[in-house]
This record gives structure tokens, sequence and C-alpha cells, in this order.
């Protein structure tokens, strides 16, 4: 696929999706084929001039929305600044950096916990897999009745379909980063 049409196939998915709309119901909005529609968003055709004004009067967007790059701007977080998601004993702070959305399947959270703290979390939904890389300290991480230690600079993955247990058996504070995917 070449560049343009990998900019059209991404427009086009995410107004879409942002919109909420069914392949169904942009076709009939767009007067172009539902199959054509998904060929266009997974690259495998490219559209004609007059295809992509049918799909930009269809869903009252200028033209150049669906052949403008996405812009790619710098975004500084200063994550410690915001205020952490908080555990029952305090010990355990979560701090939200990237959320998921329709383009991004993942969450990613900057984590800490205090000396001898422990956090039970209950399964995910959606198919989801967490992966977890400590960065200061150790974590002892429990799932299906097994217990892995995992050290500074170590990650570790697993299915987050499940129960699973997590606990600082330090005397200094774990830091980590944690990402929970789901397949869509």
């Amino acid at each position: 696929m070449n560049q343009p049409e990998a900019v059209i196939s991404f427009n086009l998915k995410r107004i879409r999706e942002e919109q909420n709309l069914s392949y169904t119901q942009l076709a009939e909005l767009t007067d172009v084929s539902k199959s054509m529609l998904r060929q266009i968003e997974i690259g495998e055709s490219s559209p004609t001039v007059n295809t992509l004004w049918k799909i930009a009067n269809g869903l009252g967007i200028p033209f150049t929305t669906l052949i403008t790059p996405p812009s790619l701007t710098l975004s500084k977080i200063a994550f410690k600044d915001a205020t952490p998601l908080l555990g029952k004993s305090k010990g355990y702070r979560l701090y939200p950096l990237i959320n998921f959305s329709t383009q991004r399947h993942f969450e990613l959270y900057y984590v800490e916990i205090d000396p001898d703290v422990s956090l039970k979390a209950d399964p995910h939904t959606g198919n989801a897999e967490e992966s977890v890389l400590v960065i200061q300290g150790a974590l002892e991480v429990s799932v299906l009745g097994e217990t892995t230690m995992v050290m500074a600079n170590e990650m570790l993955q697993f299915d987050a379909g499940h129960e699973h247990r997590y606990q600082n058996p330090l005397a200094e504070m774990t830091k980590a980063f944690m990402v929970i995917s789901y397949s869509v």
C-alpha cells in the first residue's frame, strides 16, 4: 500500500468509528458499496476521486479530511502531577497515561506500590493481556495460583481474564509500567 492509500485508509476507518457507523450505514450515506468501503479501509483498493467525493459528501466532511495525513504533535505528560487512582490501602497508586480508544486498543499506566502492599485485581473483560514492566523494586504477580517474582528491568505478560494479585515484597517502593491490551 502506498502512502496516500494508507492515509485514506486510516482516515476513513477513524471517521467511521468516531461516528459509530457500520459498513451498511456508511454505504447508505455515501452510495458506495460495503465491500468497496471495507477494501478502502483495509488498504486493498485505491479509491477514485469520484469515490472519495461520494464518501466525503455522504459523511458531510471536507474532501481533504480523507486525504490529509494525521498531524503528529508532541504531547508531553507530567503524569506524577495527575491525581492517581488509589487502591483500598492507598499504598497502591495507578496513574493512567494512555487511554483506550478505537484507534488504540491498549491502556498504559504508571504504578507505584508501597512496601508490603498487596492488590487483588478482578479479571478483565474483552480478551485482555496484561504486561507489567518493573522499573524499580520487585513485584510478585499471582495468576491462577502461580506466583512469579518480577525484578527491576524485567517484564511479565499474562492473560488478564483471570483474577490476579500484585504484591510488593520489599521494604522499598516498587515502580512499574502496566499495559493492558485488548484483542478486537
